[in-house]
């Protein structure tokens, strides 16, 4: 809601209750319960014009911490639906002995221990990293690689992230679509890693 809505809510609210008091000179007990109801009712709106103008305002000030023109939205879900089918079977095949994590940041699991400079390579996410349940120790992380893998710039990225898991000492399991839908091949695979 704009500002200047906000405004006439309150002013609006005011004004009502005010003429609520211009209405206490009649005796009659009808107009004395129209009063009270009518100043309850500017009361209600003037209150809630002040709320809301007040979180305009806290809105407005977070606002200014974000770049100019930025706007963001939720978005609908947090993985594909492919992704969503293979963390399904993976905690399916897995069982309680592990913890599979979607979504993670390299950052989150891989610290950089030498070599200066910023961490901007591990601003990455991939897929799905599989830890153990006690310490959540990452044991591997998976990939699942959809068309978007073919373009040369995500080729870059994922050896990228291959590197930098190899180097880690954590397994990386990149799976095509088919792959991850073959729950044969992909308890060996996992049974092969997580020992």
């Amino acid at each position: 809601m704009k500002k200047r809505n906000l405004f006439i809510l309150l002013i609006g609210g005011a004004t009502i209750v005010a003429l609520s008091f211009l209405l206490g000179s009649f005796e009659n007990e009808t107009v004395q319960l129209v009063r009270w109801a009518v100043f309850a009712f500017g009361l209600i709106l003037a209150v809630a014009g002040t709320a809301l103008l007040a979180l305009a305002c806290a809105r407005k000030e977070k606002r200014k911490l974000l770049p100019e023109g930025a706007e963001y939205r939720a978005k609908r879900a947090v993985m594909t639906q492919p992704e969503a089918e293979l963390y399904r079977r993976l905690n399916a095949i897995l069982g309680a002995r592990f913890t599979v994590l979607p979504q993670v940041s390299l950052s989150a699991i891989v610290d950089k221990v030498s070599g200066g400079g910023f961490r901007n390579e591990l601003f990455r996410v991939v897929d799905f990293c599989v830890t153990d349940t006690r310490n959540y120790q990452p044991l591997l992380i998976i990939e699942l690689n959809d068309a978007s893998h073919g373009r040369e710039e995500r080729k870059l990225r994922d050896e990228k992230v291959s590197a930098i898991c190899e180097d880690a000492g954590i397994p990386l399991l990149a799976l095509t679509l088919d792959e991850a839908k073959d729950e044969r091949r992909l308890r060996s695979e996992l049974r092969r890693v997580l020992r």
